[in-house]
């Protein structure tokens, strides 16, 4: 496997990994990003409610207006692409041109796989406009407090699906695959893992390799009330179960194994001992 590693947060890759990116927060609340030479941008995500009143995002009506009980509905029209590409290049215009910038798919209670590449399409040609270099991926996604719908791309048939129509169709855009999140969106649970499902997810991936520019790799562990806590611990903690966790690694080797470059992000929250605990369980 190789992998082009992005800095996460603040927490320090073991000492033999040198990140070539830093990841920036790019949501619809953000009106600054900071200074730095060579980034990727993370944009809305919509788990939850945004604050959409800051200077910068009240310039976009489109953007402030497509949100249902305060939770942004992406891709939710055309002039919506339009004006989401607006304010990315604002966002960014006094710093170096983003190297990557990442998005996330819609709810499907108002669009749907074709919907989202012809409005991304949109949204595509105006930031390769300005930034003909940047690398534009989308990531898989589940769970959110939104009510109505749900993320259109989160299972792996829907991965698959996305992956193929972006070959029809010829878009300019990559998958990051979020390897947890895809446990979620087939309702699998780790400490009873059923294998076969996983396995069978991945599987209608791998003939996509070429559309999957990246991942995140991240943990889950429990609190004290038994809750599980996402993008905290390790994979040994995620995974009580080690057979189960090298079944979930083996899934992400299968995706990874044919020797092209992706981005590899970490997303661990709860420290430094962590974060290279679970670097180096996927890349031994």
């Amino acid at each position: 496997m190789v992998f082009r590693f992005v800095q996460y947060g603040n927490t320090e890759y073991p000492k033999e990994i040198t990140p070539e990116l830093i990841e920036l927060a790019g949501h619809l609340d953000k009106d600054r990003i900071e200074d730095v030479p060579k980034y990727s941008l993370h944009t809305e995500y919509s788990y939850g409610k945004r604050n959409l009143s800051s200077d910068l995002v009240r310039q976009f009506p489109a953007l402030c207006d497509a949100n249902k009980d305060g939770v942004p509905q992406l891709w939710k029209t055309t002039e919506w692409a339009e004006q989401f590409a607006g304010f990315v290049i604002k966002l960014t215009e006094s710093h170096a041109a983003p190297s990557v910038v990442e998005i996330h798919p819609p709810f499907n209670d108002y669009c749907d796989i074709d919907q989202f590449l012809d409005r991304y399409r949109v949204f595509e040609q105006i930031i390769h406009k300005t930034y003909p270099d940047t690398e534009i991926v989308v990531e898989n996604r589940a769970g959110a407090v939104y009510r109505g719908g749900r993320f259109i791309v989160g299972k792996g048939k829907e991965i698959a699906l996305l992956c193929s129509r972006i070959q029809e169709t010829g878009a300019d855009l990559g998958v990051v695959l979020d390897f947890p999140q895809l446990v979620t969106a087939e309702h699998l649970k780790t400490d009873c893992f059923d294998a076969d499902k996983y396995l069978a997810a991945i599987d209608t991936i791998v003939p996509y390799q070429n559309v999957v520019k990246g991942i995140h790799i991240w943990g889950k562990k429990q609190a004290e009330n038994g809750r599980w806590v996402a993008h905290c611990g390790t994979l040994d903690t995620y995974f009580p179960n080690k057979v189960d966790r090298d079944i979930f690694i083996e899934g992400i080797r299968k995706v990874c194994s044919d020797g092209r470059a992706r981005l590899f992000v970490p997303e661990v929250n709860s420290g430094e001992e962590d974060l290279k605990a679970v670097v180096s369980a996927v890349i031994e």
